[in-house]
């Protein structure tokens, strides 16, 4: 954070040498001469809607919480072109921010998420939340396992996105006038990112499982948040899947930018690696599953894991001989 007052600390120092001789307040992009009390004060509030229904405790990272932003970005757009007209930084709930009178539409965001980036900002219809691939030996292994499969994945394997808070709203910004002197933009931050659980009931041999992940096919690879709308290209989403040992099941929860529309098939792939070191694969077709309001994937099927052959430990086990007395003459002078 010290970067930041320092950035704004030369920033300060610049406009105060520039822009003025006598200390005036800082300069912003108008006509020095007039009047400043006869500049509107624009101030933005900000409501963060962070309720959602998916909430489930498990030993592994899924960053499916959302949390109340430290800060977001103003973009104003122009609704005839597209392109940006202004960019500003404002807190979680919102501040003043500085744009000549006009139309726009006003996008706010969320930035500086771990698993989320943003690109495309110059236009609205290039405005874009996307994830990383995952490391190429991953998706290597995984490929074995599905490339003889009808369920093979199309698109790249991407890590599952963090939340984005995204307020989208056309505001008007009128001109400051002899009764206009304040005027509050207000506007509601959404997440643009679906949050579904996902559980497997019963596990016969879960204390042999020493490590587990999934993958889903047909998920949209990114998003126009912009636009609204989701990129056609389709991706595998992956993730971690919590091992829970006391109830003999599998469950977590995972983020989408949401299943592609149509009639595409999504399934679900489950690779587990047992304590012996070797892997296993459940494949479902969970399309349906998308459906339910309740946004939780359930698999009944059963999953048994057989006891690894040796009992299970993997890797080598080792080991230490007792100390030995030895004995030498040393000899002095």
């Amino acid at each position: 954070m010290k970067r930041y007052s320092y950035l704004l600390l030369f920033v300060s120092s610049i406009c105060l040498t520039s822009c003025s001789a006598d200390l005036r307040e800082l300069c912003y992009d108008h006509n020095h001469t007039e009047d400043y009390s006869a500049i509107l004060k624009l101030d933005l509030k900000l409501d963060i809607d962070i309720d959602i229904d998916v909430d489930v405790d498990v030993d592994v990272e899924t960053h499916t919480k959302i949390e109340m932003p430290q800060y977001m970005k103003v973009c104003c757009y122009s609704p005839q072109t597209g392109a940006i007209q202004n960019t500003e930084f404002v807190s979680g709930t919102g501040g003043p921010i500085h744009t000549s009178p006009g139309v726009y539409q006003m996008v706010v965001y969320e930035f500086g998420t771990e698993y989320t980036q943003i690109r495309g900002e110059g236009d609205i219809n290039t405005l874009e939340a996307i994830t990383s691939d995952i490391t190429a030996t991953k998706a290597l292994a995984f490929s074995h396992f599905t490339r003889a499969q009808e369920s093979e994945p199309s698109g790249p394997i991407i890590y599952t996105p963090d939340h984005l808070l995204v307020a989208n709203e056309q505001v008007e910004i009128p001109a400051f006038s002899a009764d206009r002197h304040t005027v509050t933009l207000t506007a509601v931050a959404r997440t643009i990112v679906e949050t579904y659980s996902f559980e497997v009931k019963t596990v016969v041999g879960v204390e042999y499982i020493e490590s587990c992940e999934a993958f889903v096919t047909n998920q949209a690879r990114s998003s126009f948040f912009g636009q609204g709308t989701v990129n056609p290209q389709p991706a595998t989403i992956s993730f971690p899947v919590g091992v829970d040992r006391a109830n003999k099941r599998l469950i977590t929860a995972f983020n989408t930018f949401g299943k592609l529309p149509g009639e595409s098939h999504s399934y679900l792939h489950i690779l587990i690696r047992d304590t012996g070191g070797e892997e296993h694969y459940i494949t479902e077709d969970i399309t349906d599953q998308f459906e339910k309001p309740d946004h939780k994937i359930i698999i009944e099927e059963p999953v048994e894991i057989p006891k690894p052959e040796g009992g299970g430990g993997g890797g080598i086990a080792p080991s230490v001989d007792p100390w030995e007395d030895v004995n030498h003459d040393v000899p002095i002078g």
